[in-house]
This record gives C-alpha cells, structure tokens and sequence, in this order.
C-alpha cells in the first residue's frame, strides 16, 4: 500500500477515514476508474477505532428495524463479491440466535423483521436451545430466534482487502496522515493535512468517532450529535475439554442476548483463541484521543460473571480490547450531504451495528459521490431529522 498521489493532480473524490465504510467506499471508487484517494489519520486496520477486535456480526432479522433489512440483504451480495475477486474468505456462517424473555427488543424486533422481509427462521424454546445449543444456558422463560444466514466477519481481513483492492486499481493511500482542514468551494473541496493539500470534486467524510471534530471545522455552526464510547471486549478460554466441541463453530452460533430490558450481551463461538463476548453498548463516553486499550480488573470480573452464568464453559479469562461506538442520538445511521455544501458527504453508518452493512453503504457512498443519486432509499439516515 505505497501508491501516493500527485498533489499537482486534482481528484475525482477524496475519502477521509479508511475503517470499515471508508475503505469500502474508496474500493467502490476505483472500481469505475475515478481518480481518487483515501487518507487516515493511522494505518488502517488499527486498533483506534471502531473496526477491530478480529470478528463482527452479520444477521438480516434486523431487530433494530424492519428498514435495515433490505440494506443488509444487499450488502450479502456486496460481501460476496469482494470475496470473490479477492480470493479471501471474509465472513464464516454460523447462523445467529437472538436471546431473550418473550417481550424482549431483540426477540420481538427479530421476527417482526424476519416476518416483513420473509426471511427465514426458526422460534426455539427452552427445551430445544437446551437441547440443540449446550453452549448455552438459558433460563425457562427464554426464547431464541434462529437465522440460519447469519455469521462471523473479519474485519481487519475485510478492510485490508478493500485497500489492497482499491491500490490494485489505482486508488492512492495516504496513511499516518492527520487531517487539518477541510476548506470547500463551490467547484471543489480542499483537503490540508500533516503532509499537504490536496484537491477533489468530492470528498467523502467516513471519519468515525472524529466526524464532530472535522465537520465543526468546516462549520463551526453545524455541531453534529455523535458522541463516542468505549465498549470492552473480551475473550475466555475453556478449561474443560468435555465441553469444547459445544462452543465451536459448527455447533454454537453467534448471538445477542438481551438478559435484562434494554441491556445486551453478544458473542461468538470459539475461532482458536476462545470465545469472545461483550456487552452491546452501555459504554462510558470518551474523547476518540483518549482512547486506551487498559480493561480494569473490576470490569473483566463483571464480565466474567456473565459467562458464568449464560454459557456452559469452565472460562479463564485470556485476553480483552477497547473499541468505539459513535453514536447518534436515535441509533441510526447518518449518510447524506452536508447541509450546506453538496460535495461533502456525511458518512456515519455506526451507533454499534455497522460493519456488516459497510460492504454496500460504501457503495452508496461512492454512488453519492458521483452522481447524486443512490441505489437505495437513504432517506431513513438523512441529516435533517438530528438538527
């Protein structure tokens, strides 16, 4: 990844911050031979934001809402074409379970999604997860909705390839770069970072948790809504050989497990290392630069209880991280123009559940970008509705 770009060269589109959706919009780019360039402030994938952490989930009964589901559909086609050219394997299919008393969110939400999309899946109770997931230990009243597409990403290994892709067909890399400021005209946007300026058409903001920062300092007015927290993950390792074949792939699917109103845990079988579990959202907010990847004592004994008494495992604790959520105020994505100059493009697919759509909202982005006009209604994630 060492192609730089002519700065005496003006560009067709600039993307500005290459995690998961950055990435896949610069690779939707280069597909159709647009001149452009991606710049990160680090060396993508990185552990300083919120595309890491080795695995993510994949699923189309959407809990959240109905509307995602036709998006995640398409981003399946989106996965599997990368694949495809790359000739890497990004996603395993584990199937997914969603956990929960019968009014839970995630229980109610998934079948209302599955039942409007026709998507299929099956309603377990107690006895049938006891007696086909000994993974796991639910309590009488629990009920788990079973999508059989649903699976594991690998992040890192997803926004490598698209970079590695997108340098194939000539996109320039700028990494270790930090973005100073963003200057647009009505002809054009100028881009002045740490190591220079450079001049596009269009420039794609995709800079996760830094969204607020770079957009105030284009309008010092427009004060976007997002905030960032940080969300630990952990990984356990399994003391009892007895119990092993039950937590792998083939027989433990990946899950979100709503144990209390409104409060979730999510996981994945063991890919090697141990399983890995985190609780979904609830995290403490922080400023992106503060970020650490320090986990306390009391929160790894916390999430220790957790598998203790959901999962079926004699769990050691092996490792943990830190990654970010950006938030907005109502969970739902942001993709749209900036209001006040149409050759900026907000890119804030996140609030926790983004990554396994950014296959096709980087191609909705790089269609923004181009002509105006998209593919998919976006109307549901644009701007208007957080002023």
């Amino acid at each position: 990844m060492s192609k730089k770009l002519d700065m005496d060269k003006a560009l067709d589109v600039i993307v500005l911050g290459l995690g998961a959706n950055g990435s896949s919009a610069l690779y939707h780019l280069s597909k159709i031979n647009k001149k452009v360039a991606g710049i990160d402030r680090f060396a993508p994938p990185h552990s300083f934001g919120s595309s890491h952490g080795q695995s993510r989930i994949i699923r189309q009964a959407y809990y959240e809402d109905p509307v995602y589901v036709p998006f995640i559909k398409e981003a399946y086609g989106c996965w599997d074409e990368i694949e495809r050219i790359s000739g890497k394997s990004l996603w395993l299919k584990t199937g997914g379970l969603m956990l929960g008393p019968a009014g839970a969110e995630v229980v109610t939400g998934s079948r209302l999604s599955a039942e409007t999309h026709g998507i299929a899946y099956e309603e377990l109770g107690y006895a049938d997860l006891k007696k086909r997931f000994p993974a796991f230990r639910p309590t009488p009243d629990t009920i788990g909705i079973l999508e059989k597409e649903a699976g594991i990403l690998f992040p890192e290994s997803c926004i490598t390839t698209w970079l590695e892709q997108a340098e194939k067909n000539g996109a320039a890399l700028h990494m270790n770069e930090r973005m100073l400021k963003i200057i647009p005209f009505k002809d054009r946007v100028e881009v002045h970072t740490s190591r220079g300026t450079y001049t596009a058409e269009k420039c794609i903001l995709s800079a996760g948790a830094w969204m607020k920062e770079l957009v105030a300092g284009i309008s010092p007015e427009l004060q976007l809504p997002l905030t960032a927290a940080r969300q630990p993950l952990y990984w356990f390792t399994n003391q009892d050989s007895l119990q092993q074949a039950s937590l792998l792939p083939d027989r433990m699917p990946v899950y979100i497990w709503e144990y209390l109103p409104k409060k979730m845990f999510y996981g994945f079988p063991d890919l090697g290392q141990g399983i890995k579990i985190a609780y979904h959202h609830g995290g403490v907010p922080v400023l992106p630069d503060a970020l650490t990847q320090d986990v306390s004592m009391k929160e790894i004994e916390d999430m220790h209880a957790i598998v203790a008494e959901y999962l079926n495992l004699k769990a050691t604790f092996r490792a943990s991280a830190v990654c970010m959520y950006t938030n907005t105020p109502d969970g739902d994505f942001l993709l749209d123009y900036h209001p006040n100059y149409n050759n900026i493009i907000l890119a804030s697919p996140c609030s926790g559940h983004g990554f396994k759509f950014s296959s096709v909202t980087g191609r909705i982005l790089s269609e923004m970008a181009i002509g105006g006009s998209t593919s998919m209604d976006i109307t549901p994630f644009a701007f208007r509705r957080l002023a």
